[in-house]
């Protein structure tokens, strides 16, 4: 057979094409696999991205430490994973952890405020003795005028046992340890998109892709965020879990994972908001959610991807009930590698 030049230079380009993708993804996978090592070394090492470490310009400053006590301040991943927390005119940074622990404290801390102001119009939280511009400081502030709220809440509810004055005070909901959110889980998401600077999508869904997406739910009264992977706050550590995992059900679910293109759909829901919240679950627990049963909110419509990927992922962290109630209303249970409710298969 007779090659024109055209042809031969037609075959060239795609040889070449194919070629350079073929490159790509051996550099994705070296990437991978060194993210994958240093986690590895980091867990061998007895090495916590969360662990408290004590301030400088201390006695032991620098140090780590295994307690909660004390004057300590979250140490996580930085670079990318630092996240700018707005707190009234000024910017502080925090880790994720951090701004995940400041979103629910203020959240929670105006909540309170609001109840006894309606009953006790001139009440008003001591002054606060925290450095105000360390975001250890405004947490710790936020949570001090929590408890005082709350603690009013009480007296006034005592006080009013039986009569009929003011306006009815509601018994605050038990904290159960299945991880069903206790706080209302639009709230929170608001409060966190707002104090990391990201888009306010309202009471609506987030649409726009700039919007990006965030992801909430409590493990033993905890709340954990997640957040997709071009959002503030990811972080480095996150990626690599994110990598660990896809590899993993490539490898267990072949047939539903994409094993030729592994950066494409349906395997970038790892990297989305919903998985990067199990993720996050799971860690400080082995990586495994088993025996709960846990309730998630999300400010975007479940996609397809995460149709397709997220029973998978449950049941490689320990197999936990999960109900979705996604940006558009929808309520998803998974379990047992399915969907109990919802699902477009």
């Amino acid at each position: 057979m007779v090659v024109t030049d055209e042809t031969f230079d037609q075959q060239l380009r795609e040889a070449r094409l194919s070629l350079r993708n073929i490159r790509c993804e051996v550099a994705e996978l070296r990437i991978y696999l060194a993210l994958k090592r240093i986690v590895a070394l980091s867990h061998k090492a007895g090495f916590n991205p969360g662990q408290l470490r004590l301030p400088g310009g201390q006695p032991g400053g620098g140090r780590w430490t295994g307690g909660n006590g004390g004057d300590v301040i979250l140490v996580g991943a930085r670079g990318r994973g630092s996240v700018s927390v707005r707190i009234g005119n000024r910017t502080l940074d925090a880790t994720p952890a951090q701004a995940a622990r400041y979103a629910v404290a203020n959240l929670r801390a105006e909540a309170a405020f609001r109840r006894v102001q309606e009953i006790d119009p001139t009440w008003r939280p001591r002054p606060s003795l925290t450095d105000p511009n360390s975001i250890e400081g405004q947490i710790r502030h936020a949570e001090v005028e929590a408890r005082e709220a709350e603690a009013r809440l009480g007296e006034l509810a005592r006080a009013r046992f039986g009569d009929n004055q003011g306006p009815p005070l509601d018994a605050e909901p038990p904290r159960g340890g299945t991880g069903t959110p206790s706080s209302p889980p639009s709230g929170m998401i608001g409060s966190f998109r707002t104090i990391t600077g990201m888009p306010d999508t309202g009471s609506g869904p987030a649409l726009a892709k700039s919007d990006g997406t965030v992801a909430y739910l409590e493990v033993d009264g905890q709340g954990v965020f997640g957040v997709n992977s071009n959002a503030p706050g990811y972080t480095v550590r996150d990626e690599a879990m994110a990598r660990d995992m896809r590899a993993r059900l490539i490898e267990r679910y072949p047939d539903i994972m994409n094993t030729g293109r592994v950066s494409y759909k349906p395997n970038d829901a790892l990297f989305h908001a919903e998985a990067n919240a199990l993720l996050r679950a799971a860690e400080p627990y082995g990586g495994t959610l088993a025996g709960r049963t846990l309730e998630m909110r999300v400010d975007r419509p479940l996609c397809p991807s995460c149709d397709a990927v997220l029973p998978h992922l449950g049941t490689q962290i320990g197999n936990p009930t999960v109900r979705i109630i996604d940006g558009a209303g929808d309520i998803w249970i998974m379990r047992d590698g399915m969907w109990i409710r919802g699902g477009r298969r």
